[in-house]
């Protein structure tokens, strides 16, 4: 049977390891005793850690609960360990419903997925050798439960343990869905003229130079249109500079109206006009030319008055440039003014 003075001492002992607040000193008979002294000041130490470490995980844990980003682990087989609850709030899934079936659920886009899938591969290769890769930012589209569009922005990295170790990826994502739409409206506005809300010539040569490059690589074809209004002048001259812009607003219309969605057309310069045709013989470009010239013709604009137009129509051919076919789109259209007005001639 254990004495008195052993039951103390174990006593105190089992308050330290649970916590219990003491109500006495140190046993009488351990008072002197260096052995348990520094056995006690080892056990009070150990506590100390556990208590500092579970207060750690807790503030670890609230914050990763409450956090507006999406934070997520996943494994270098693809499966999510992890996913914090502000995923339901950011995409409607559930952490469930990721965390268990997001390829099927579509939680990614399939370009985005096959992208991911191929980052994961090469991460994977890295690890396996030993070496240590770099984060990976990337944005990309996502589509809500409900069905509407997200844009996030993710950080991927990967998680170490104290012997550099690779554990896990650890995925941050932000919706930057308001920062996205900001800075599409602000390229939009960049690119579009502010009279005929066309775009403008800055995206018209962008869009040439693309055009002519695909042509280029795909052997394949497209066609210009410049477009350029009938004695113009005229019209400002007679009934105002504001009548004109008017003109010129409801002729941008029109065409919009009248050509493909594949098409582009822009304002070229003051009353001209350039119309971009994307895998469009010379046939077909000449037939929409003529369309639109019709439709010009049969609109009434200011006080009942009717304008006419004139169209230069150029097609792609292996030698151009993009100098070189605008000068032909625009040689043609001189054409059509020079022999009348009013018309369609090709170069």
């Amino acid at each position: 049977m254990l004495s008195n003075d052993a039951k103390a001492m174990i006593n105190y002992v089992n308050a330290i390891l649970t916590n219990k607040k003491l109500n006495n000193d140190i046993p009488e008979i351990a008072e002197g005793d260096a052995d348990f002294l520094e056995l006690e000041q080892s056990l009070r130490t150990i506590k100390n850690w556990e208590k500092i470490n579970k207060d750690s995980e807790e503030r670890h844990r609230l914050m990763t609960e409450n956090a507006c980003d999406i934070i997520a682990t996943v494994d270098l087989s693809g499966n999510f360990t992890y996913i914090s609850p502000s995923v339901e709030k950011i995409t409607g899934y559930t952490p469930t419903e990721v965390i268990r079936h997001y390829r099927e659920i579509g939680y990614f886009l399939p370009g985005v997925q096959k992208e991911m899938d191929r980052q994961r591969e090469r991460i994977k290769t890295m690890v396996e050798k030993g070496e240590r890769f770099d984060a990976i930012n990337f944005e990309q589209r996502q589509v809500r439960k409900d069905g509407t569009s997200i844009y996030t922005d993710t950080v991927l990295s990967g998680i170490y343990d104290e012997e550099d170790k690779f554990r896990e990826l650890l995925a941050i994502s932000r919706d930057i869905t308001e920062k996205v739409k900001i800075r599409k409206k602000i390229i939009e506005l960049s690119e579009t003229d502010k009279l005929t809300m066309l775009c403008n010539r800055m995206k018209l040569d962008y869009t040439l130079e693309l055009e002519l490059c695909r042509a280029k690589a795909k052997a394949s074809t497209f066609s210009l249109i410049m477009i350029d209004i009938d004695d113009f002048k005229q019209i400002n001259d007679r009934f105002g500079h504001l009548a004109g812009d008017l003109v010129l607003f409801e002729l941008a219309k029109l065409f919009k109206a009248t050509i493909r969605a594949a098409d582009l057309i822009g304002r070229w310069g003051g009353e001209e006009f350039l119309l971009i045709l994307p895998d469009t013989d010379g046939l077909a470009a000449m037939a929409l030319a003529e369309t639109i010239r019709q439709r010009v013709n049969e609109k009434h604009f200011l006080e009942q008055e009717h304008i006419s137009i004139s169209l230069g129509v150029a097609v792609f051919s292996d030698d151009d440039t993009v100098h070189s076919i605008i000068y032909r789109a625009d040689q043609a259209l001189y054409q059509a003014k020079k022999t009348g007005k009013n018309q369609v001639c090709q170069m």
